[in-house]
C-alpha cells in the first residue's frame, strides 16, 4: 500500500495528477478489494456498479446509466464480450483512457490492442477473462516502473466490473492515472 495514498492519512484522496510519484526500476501491480480504491473517479465507479447490481451479482448491461457517473465517466471504458471471450469489443473509451494510451480502442477490438501492443493487450485480455470467467469484481493499483519508457503514465489504479444476466456479457474498466512526472530522486 502507497503510505501517500492512503485515505486514513487524508480527508480526501488526491487527485492522480497531484500524486508526487516515484518512478521505480520495476513495474509492480497489487491486486486491492473494491473497498479500498481510493480514488474518487474509481469510487465513484464501484458505487454506481454497486447501485445498479442491487442484490445481484452483476448487473445487466440495460443497467448502465452514465448519467449517474458525472465527472467520472471519462474514466471508464465498456467492453462487449465476442463469443466465449475469444474477443472483446470496445464499445465506450473514456478520455482518461484516451489521454492514459495515446490513441482511442472505441469500436475495435482487444485483437487489435494485442496487435498493436502486445505485452500490454495480453495483460488487459487476461484482466478481462478473469472478470469473464469468475463473474466477479477485481481491482488493482500500482506503479509503472522504467521497464515500460513508453508508458505516459507512472501510476495507476483500476476496477473491471462485470455486466450480465446469467452471464458475463460486458466488462466495465474504471480507471485513473497519474502522468509521468520528471522526479526521478
Amino acid at each position: 500500500m502507497l503510505s501517500f495514498l492512503h485515505p486514513a492519512k487524508a480527508a480526501q484522496a488526491p487527485r492522480a495528477e497531484d500524486i508526487p510519484v516515484r518512478i521505480p526500476e520495476k513495474t509492480s501491480v497489487e491486486a486491492i478489494a473494491l473497498a479500498d480504491v481510493e480514488s474518487p473517479e474509481v469510487a465513484t465507479i464501484v458505487a454506481a456498479w454497486n447501485k445498479w447490481r442491487g442484490l445481484h451479482a452483476m448487473p445487466g448491461r440495460e443497467r448502465l446509466e452514465p448519467r449517474d457517473l458525472g465527472r467520472a465517466a471519462a474514466h471508464i471504458s465498456l467492453a462487449r464480450v465476442v463469443g466465449e471471450g475469444e474477443d472483446y469489443e470496445f464499445r465506450i473509451i473514456g478520455d482518461a483512457h484516451v489521454q492514459a494510451y495515446g490513441t482511442s480502442y472505441q469500436n475495435k477490438s482487444l485483437l487489435d490492442v494485442i496487435a498493436a501492443s502486445p505485452r500490454f493487450g495480453k495483460q488487459l485480455k487476461a484482466s478481462y477473462d478473469l472478470v469473464r470467467t469468475t463473474g466477479r469484481a477485481y481491482a488493482f493499483r500500482g506503479l509503472i516502473g522504467r521497464d515500460v519508457p513508453d508508458a505516459a503514465f507512472a501510476w495507476f489504479e483500476t476496477c473491471y466490473l462485470p455486466f450480465g444476466a446469467d452471464s458475463v456479457d460486458h466488462i466495465l474498466n474504471a480507471a485513473v492515472y497519474a502522468p509521468k512526472r520528471d522526479v526521478f530522486a
